[in-house]
């Protein structure tokens, strides 16, 4: 919901879109986009993140992880036939440790509109730039000559179009599990390195929101969120290991936004062939509804923290709602 805890201001100024509608702009704000000439949502998404701090007072930082100008730019509507691509920011934080030598002891790297991380030991430059690339999918021109080939992708419009239907599907009713949610990549999974087998392919089998061990499609004001996740590697031909480690994040993402709530990490050992369930719980979310996603990375079995993943593939899950009263309460009328 908008912030409108500030005391509503005069308007002497000149004044334009109802800015109120996009989560993290309350009044005052308001009043101070108006007052810096930015009167209109398309006004708003031309701006950097930066500019906007300037105009508002508010950190560049929280304006570009509450996704103001995304907000802007789905309110203003898309412009007719427009002739080169929006431009939106990703911002990431990238921490090194150094020895008294400048030799990188550790990288830490996050992405700040998802809140993703990921930590190793030393200097890779690979596994960051995958970082990168899984959260900025680059078109194959601007990769490094020597990089790997990108696996086929499949055709990006229908995948986008069947997210937007599905997100703004009516609302499912409190414990009813939706019509068809099956879980599916988000994103296309990460190249292969080079030299390493392509012998087996992972699936997805559920990203589901639970209570305890069973399904649940609704939490209350307060509770604390679970998901779980099953996959299983499949075999598509001989190979020397029957074995991976994997490392899966977990988050929660309101319906029409960007913006990720993360609800945890988890790692460990997977055998080739047999199905592996994992649950996580995170803090409680604030009321709206949410699609549960999800980033698995695998690794060769028993590898150490400077190793790069084998693969990495995003999946969109199953939805869940956070009503405003407490469960078992008689459901609010809209």
């Amino acid at each position: 919901m908008p912030q409108r805890d500030d005391p509503k201001p005069s308007r002497t100024g000149p004044s334009g879109d109802d800015f109120q509608k996009i989560a993290g702009i309350g009044a005052v704000l308001s009043q101070r986009l108006w007052n810096a000439g930015i009167l209109t949502y398309a006004d708003l998404a031309r701006r950097s993140p930066e500019e906007i701090a300037t105009a508002t007072g508010v950190s560049a930082e929280r304006i570009a992880s509450q996704n103001w100008t995304g907000q802007a730019r789905e309110l203003a509507g898309a412009p007719p036939e427009a002739s080169v691509p929006q431009q939106h920011y990703a911002t990431f934080h990238v921490e090194f440790l150094l020895e008294s030598d400048n030799r990188v002891r550790r990288t830490k790297v996050r992405h700040h509109q998802t809140d993703l991380r990921d930590t190793w030991a030393g200097w890779d430059e690979e596994r960051l730039l995958t970082f990168f690339r899984s959260r900025i999918p680059l078109p194959a021109e601007e990769l490094p000559a020597d990089a790997p080939a990108p696996e086929a992708a499949h055709p990006q419009a229908p995948d986008k179009a069947a997210e937007q239907a599905r997100d703004h599907a009516p609302d499912q009713a409190p414990d009813q599990a939706p019509a068809s949610v099956p879980a599916r990549p988000a994103s296309r999974p990460s190249p292969t390195s080079a030299g390493r087998p392509v012998s087996w392919s992972l699936s997805i089998d559920e990203l589901a929101p639970v209570r305890g061990d069973e399904r649940s499609y609704s939490l209350g004001p307060g509770e604390a969120s679970s998901a779980r996740l099953t996959m299983h590697i499949t075999p598509a031909g001989p190979f020397s290991h029957d074995t991976f480690d994997y490392s899966a994040t977990i988050a929660a993402r309101p319906f029409g936004r960007r913006d990720r709530s993360l609800l945890g990490t988890t790692q460990g050992t997977i055998r080739v062939g047999d199905p592996l369930s994992v649950k996580v719980t995170g803090p409680a979310l604030p009321v709206g509804q949410y699609r549960l996603v999800a980033t698995v990375d695998i690794y060769a079995g028993g590898h150490s923290a400077a190793e790069p993943s084998l693969y990495s593939q995003g999946v969109s899950g199953d939805p869940v709602r956070v009503a405003d009263d407490p469960l078992g309460s008689e459901p609010a009328v809209a």
